[in-house]
């Protein structure tokens, strides 16, 4: 059963020991060797500081004149300080640098703390006050007044050796307005010190080689400490370390080393990606999402994202909804095995759910025939002719077709050029709802089809020729509404011609010599 620090460090448990444990194996489910105090791997698989998660360094000042500290007497309670620069003295411990690492691991995905530090000599204890913060420090490399930012919940682990045995490790917390009562970490920590003189690894690290007791290390599993609840998202983004002028809490701090940034938290996230079929959206539509991390909703278009922030861990879930026109959501999963509706988040897992949407398009085909006398069953499929289908200009094919596809659910117009020598069956211009899915290949084709046809149109003359010159005179009068009468001329020539007629009777009478 893991123990777990009783409000956040406020109370010290009994069963607590003084000490960190004992050295020769790695804290349980840690993958860092933090109690050998040799900053590298002795057991393949495992990291130390030449390979350590997430590993980041602070380098102090140069020793001497241009080395900074905290002045004034500023002490840890206090979160209006001063900066000042100058020679450290060298009974209150000065500081080289300090290593931070952090990872997630074991089977309970406990969050592991690594901590390090250097000293450029070993006068004064090694009293050492690691910060670690929620929020952002203001710039501590310069001189002058400072407001420390602290957030309910921060850090401060004591780092403590005097000369002999295993350093001890001690947790507070912020309460909000002080440091409360130090906790100590016993067996959820382990830390070491160099008992020989050992190689620096690390880049730019200082001093190289690192003397004997110069240099100390720490893991712990703040997990199991207490620090990051089961169900409560904590994220730590800030951290720095100072030394004491004495063992005494109240004491003044010293020397320290500016802040650096890390990203220690047990904070869960869902991203949301957008994708449509096809890609890029020709429509660039905005999708809709509910979510039940975030109440407002919000909108993705193709190839967007939404990012939910930190979130606590638990269950969630999101949904686009409503689903657009014309468009299908064809696919919705997350990367973990999740349905999108029912999302279980763990400590520190980061969740990315894909939603697919499918373009719902279809298809008009035209269908072209003509009446033909000649031909069998008197009508043909009619090749060669010209149409607008959707803006889109076609011809229809041998068998009298002519396709357009791709096109969205909605209403669309079909306009026929009608070919020389033929009249529309009807109108030319026809109105088609698309609103299946289809395209232009299918076989068979499934999609709107709008027959079209024509009739082939006649030229008639009809014409008197005297056979004398003179002779006679002629009158032609035909019943089609379009024409007139003729008249012969002089010599009882003439004719009347009748042009573009449909399929009809013409009754024509013809007077000679009236």
């Amino acid at each position: 059963m893991k123990r777990k620090l009783v409000g956040g460090a406020a109370v010290l448990l009994a069963v607590a020991a003084l000490i960190t444990g004992s050295a020769g194996a790695n804290l349980p489910g840690s993958t860092f060797e933090g109690n050998d105090g040799n900053l590298v791997v002795n057991t393949a698989g495992n990291t130390d500081w030449a390979n350590a998660p997430n590993r980041h360094i602070g380098t102090d000042l140069p020793t001497g004149t241009g080395d900074n500290s905290f002045g004034q007497g500023a002490k840890e309670d206090l979160v209006d300080t001063t900066v000042v620069s100058g020679s450290i003295p060298n009974s209150k411990a000065d500081l080289a640098q300090f290593y931070v690492g952090n990872e997630q691991a074991g089977p309970d995905n406990d969050i592991f703390l690594y901590l390090g530090w250097t000293r450029a000599n070993t006068a004064g204890t090694t009293n050492f006050d690691f910060e670690v913060n929620q929020a952002d420090q203001p710039d501590l490399t310069t001189p002058g007044p400072k407001t420390l930012v602290r957030t309910e919940g921060d850090l401060l682990i004591n780092y403590l050796f005097q000369g002999q045995g295993t350093p001890q490790l001690n947790l507070r917390t912020w309460t909000g307005t002080a440091w409360s009562d130090a906790a100590p970490l016993g067996s959820f920590s382990e830390a070491a010190i160099n008992s020989a003189q050992v190689t620096n690894p690390l880049p730019g690290g200082t001093p190289s080689p690192i003397p004997t007791n110069q240099f100390g290390e720490a893991a712990i599993n703040l997990t199991d400490a207490g620090v990051f609840p089961p169900d409560v998202c904590k994220a730590f983004g800030s951290v720095y370390v100072k030394s004491r002028s004495s063992t005494a809490f109240n004491s003044e701090i010293k020397d320290f080393i500016a802040p650096v940034d890390v990203n220690i938290a047990n904070c869960a996230r869902i991203i949301v990606e957008k994708v449509t079929v096809p890609s890029p959206d020709p429509t660039d539509t905005s999708f809709p999402f509910t979510a039940s991390y975030n109440a407002a909703g919000f909108s993705l278009k193709d190839g967007e994202s939404n990012d939910s922030g930190d979130l606590n861990p638990g269950t969630y879930s999101v949904a686009e909804t409503p689903v657009p026109a014309n468009w299908a959501l064809t696919s919705a999963t997350c990367d973990d095995g999740s349905d999108p509706s029912n999302i279980d988040l763990g400590p520190s897992e980061i969740v990315t759910c894909t939603f697919t949407n499918t373009l719902q398009t279809g298809a008009i085909q035209v269908h072209k025939t003509a009446k033909h006398a000649a031909a069998e069953g008197g009508v043909i499929d009619q090749a060669g002719v010209t149409f607008t289908v959707a803006g889109q200009t076609v011809v229809t094919d041998a068998n009298g077709l002519a396709c357009v596809d791709g096109l969205t659910f909605g209403s669309y117009n079909a306009v026929e050029t009608v070919p020389a020598g033929y009249v529309a069956d009807g109108d030319t211009t026809k109105s088609v709802t698309v609103d299946n899915t289809a395209t232009c290949e299918e076989t068979p084709y499934v999609g709107e089809v709008v027959p079209f046809s024509n009739t082939p149109l006649t030229d008639v003359t009809v014409s008197v020729d005297s056979q004398v010159d003179g002779g006679t005179a002629s009158t032609i009068t035909c019943d089609d509404p379009d024409s007139s009468s003729a008249s012969t001329g002089a010599n009882g020539d003439g004719s009347l011609e009748l042009s573009d007629l449909e399929p009809s009777t013409i009754t024509c009478q013809i007077v000679i010599d009236p």
